[in-house]
């Protein structure tokens, strides 16, 4: 869901002028306000957080994400969460147990750090939590504590997919445009995509002669 809010994201600011731009070096720049990427992500809610633990299981969801603001040095945001079906494993005496929780109803404010790897093409999102509130139909226990050494300071890959080519037509030739994605930073107020377009053109004669073998 997040890889096609940004397709969409990439779409929206080709059409609006003035955040589109390139560089001597053939760089492209996108920009994203905070306001349009807080849409994007509103239309892309629910969304599961990976709660792979050997202490903690369950299903956690974001449902709701409030007051985004996007920095120099990350994003800020407040982010409600609901836990499903939760459970503390620990061990006594060298045996594991479950301990059933239920659900949960977390709101933290949360101030994430961003790193990409171009090679991998993935986006590391890591969050530093403050202001936790949570409220659960069972005994709370140590569960803040735990959801919040779980969620704070980690960092949660997404995977960002390739994006599709820019086809034109001409006379005589095929011009394909795709573009990589080389670098996510954040500014004041927007987050920066750096992409390198690799531009390939293909002859409609040529097209032919392959056709024919």
């Amino acid at each position: 869901m997040i890889r096609s809010t940004f397709c969409i994201l990439l779409l929206l600011n080709l059409l609006l002028p003035g955040h589109l731009s390139a560089s001597a070096s053939k760089m492209i720049t996108l920009t994203v306000p905070d306001s349009v990427l807080s849409q994007a992500l509103d239309k892309s809610l629910p969304i599961s957080v990976d709660t792979e633990s050997s202490t903690l299981s369950g299903a956690i969801t974001i449902v709701k994400i409030s007051n985004l603001q996007i920095h120099d040095q990350g994003i800020s945001c407040r982010i409600a969460l609901h836990g499903d079906d939760m459970h503390l494993n620990t061990e006594i005496g060298g045996h594991v147990i479950k301990l059933k929780v239920g659900s949960l109803q977390l709101d933290l404010q949360c101030n994430a750090v961003l790193r990409f790897d171009p090679a991998r093409q993935m986006l590391y999102v890591k969050p530093v939590i403050s202001d936790l509130k949570a409220s659960s139909t069972a005994a709370q226990g140590d569960i803040d504590a735990l959801l919040l050494a779980f969620l704070n300071n980690r960092e949660f890959p997404v995977k960002m997919k390739q994006m599709e080519p820019l086809i034109a037509e001409t006379s005589g030739k095929t011009i394909n445009i795709n573009m990589n994605i080389v670098g996510i930073h954040t500014r004041q107020g927007v987050l920066q995509f750096d992409i390198m377009p690799q531009i390939q053109s293909t002859s409609h004669s040529t097209k032919k002669k392959q056709k024919n073998f």
